[in-house]
């Protein structure tokens, strides 16, 4: 099994250039509020709504905030009565922003997100995200924003050592294969010393980093997908594997090269491309034998790639990340 993932070292000196520069984990009450607002797009409206099944404006707010631990009162009349008062001008993310949408006072709110944007339960599209300044609607009808959000002292910036990364905590569970990884010049993070472990991993990146790991010839961008046109970056990585039966469970004429890889699919590509069995089954307390990906699972497991999580689960559907991708290659290296 070692002597067929020794190749793989090579492409993951350039790992990097083969994913899409994401932002940093939420570090700040900011970050993090946006990223729970964000969550919930396309939650619909539902009047009188406090929960992910249906929101009105102020259940959603009040939602969010709660989620970071902020607490904000019920109603948008409440919620304009409360916070520090903010010009139009000095508008800062996490700010609210109030409408009056009937004539007679606010009525409508939402979260004020950057770039002239605010995120909001619409009673019209539900949770979606529209501009302040929309000359058909909103801009007309708004009328104040208040400051909700505690002033953060910015935190020291903290000194790196040799492998280590802003956003890899020393306490993140995966923190001593990523920085041993990066010793040994085998991954790499993004500029500003950031490595992003939650990042996910496309099919094509995927795609990508399999073929130049077992050395499959790409000779040309020749596929037989219709979303993979010759122009595409990774087509001829994207032919070889096919070629090669690595992507043998794609049916049909398209390839989805965007689309996020999930931890069952890749125990797949991993059993394909490095033709892994194994003798005995998985013991994942969520993959039984009526699971896709069953014996390739089982087969990952064998060979002490994967271990799953405490809890005894491998949770085959969730999106494999970074930081996942660097404890299993770590424990297949030691």
């Amino acid at each position: 099994m070692i002597r067929k993932i020794v190749p793989f070292l090579a492409v993951l000196l350039v790992m990097s250039t083969l994913f899409n520069v994401a932002p940093a984990e939420a570090s700040t009450k900011q970050d993090q509020l946006v990223t729970e607002a964000k969550k919930h797009i396309g939650v619909p409206y539902r009047w009188g709504g406090t929960t992910t099944s249906g929101f009105d404006c102020s259940g959603y707010m009040q939602y969010v905030f709660n989620q970071i631990g902020v607490n904000l009162p019920r109603t948008t009349g409440q919620m304009y009565n409360t916070g520090t008062s903010v010009s139009k001008s000095n508008l800062q993310v996490g700010d609210l922003v109030f409408f009056n949408t009937s004539g007679s006072g606010v009525s409508h709110a939402g979260i004020y997100i950057g770039s002239s944007q605010f995120i909001h339960s619409s009673s019209s599209r539900g949770v979606s995200i529209a501009s302040i300044n929309d000359p058909y609607y909103w801009g007309s009808r708004y009328i104040g924003a208040k400051r909700v959000l505690p002033e953060e002292k910015p935190e020291p910036v903290r000194v790196l050592g040799a492998g280590e990364y802003h956003d890899v905590a020393t306490n993140h569970w995966a923190y001593s294969p990523i920085r041993n990884l990066s010793n040994q010049n085998i991954i790499s993070g993004y500029g500003n010393d950031r490595f992003v472990p939650n990042d996910q991993l496309t099919r094509a990146q995927v795609a990508a980093l399999l073929v130049r790991a077992t050395g499959l010839a790409t000779p040309t961008k020749a596929n037989a997908f219709s979303d993979v046109p010759e122009s595409h970056w990774a087509s001829a990585d994207i032919s070889a594997a096919d070629r090669a039966g690595y992507f043998d469970y794609v049916k049909g004429s398209t390839f989805n090269p965007n689309e996020a890889v999930t931890r069952d699919e890749i125990a797949v590509l991993f059993a394909n491309a490095f033709e892994l069995s194994a003798s005995s089954s998985s013991s994942f307390s969520d993959v039984d034998s009526s699971n896709w990906a069953y014996n390739e699972i089982s087969a990952l497991k064998a060979n002490g790639i994967v271990h799953g999580f405490a809890d005894g689960t491998y949770r085959p559907n969730s999106n494999l990340t970074r930081a996942e991708f660097a404890s299993i290659l770590f424990q297949a290296l030691n």
